[in-house]
């Protein structure tokens, strides 16, 4: 018997739209992902949840989203990047006035030498 396919439910599948057999599908909420989108889809809430945790929790969480999706699939930023400078941001208490200020994260490159730093590489 064939295994059944689904159509990977992860709005910004990272397969085009290819096809998940359900034998190789991670099912959340009974939906189907390919197990990279779900793993993406994860991280990206992980992201979500920080900024209303540690930053604002009285962010709007449609346009939070937005702009946490553009960054990561529209502008192509690492999501340990986003994570490391969300985690900066809430340690050293520096102001964020609105998720819009995100998308600063683009051209910083001081945060972004403080981050490869703290991998391990030259700032």
């Amino acid at each position: 018997m064939p295994d059944k396919e689904y159509v990977c439910a992860y709005k910004y599948c990272l397969h085009h739209g290819e096809k998940v057999k359900a034998s190789e599908s991670v099912v959340i909420k009974k939906k189907h992902y390919h197990w990279d989108c779900a793993a993406t889809k994860q991280e990206i809430e992980e992201l979500r949840r920080t900024y209303f945790e540690r930053i604002d929790k009285d962010a709007s969480f449609p346009i939070l989203s937005k702009i946490l999706n553009d960054l990561v699939f529209k502008y192509d930023l690492e999501i340990d990047y986003i994570r490391y400078a969300l985690n900066y941001y809430a340690e050293y208490k520096v102001k964020v006035k609105s998720p819009f200020s995100l998308l600063y994260l683009r051209n910083n490159d001081y945060m972004r030498k403080r981050w490869k730093y703290s991998k391990g590489g030259d700032a």
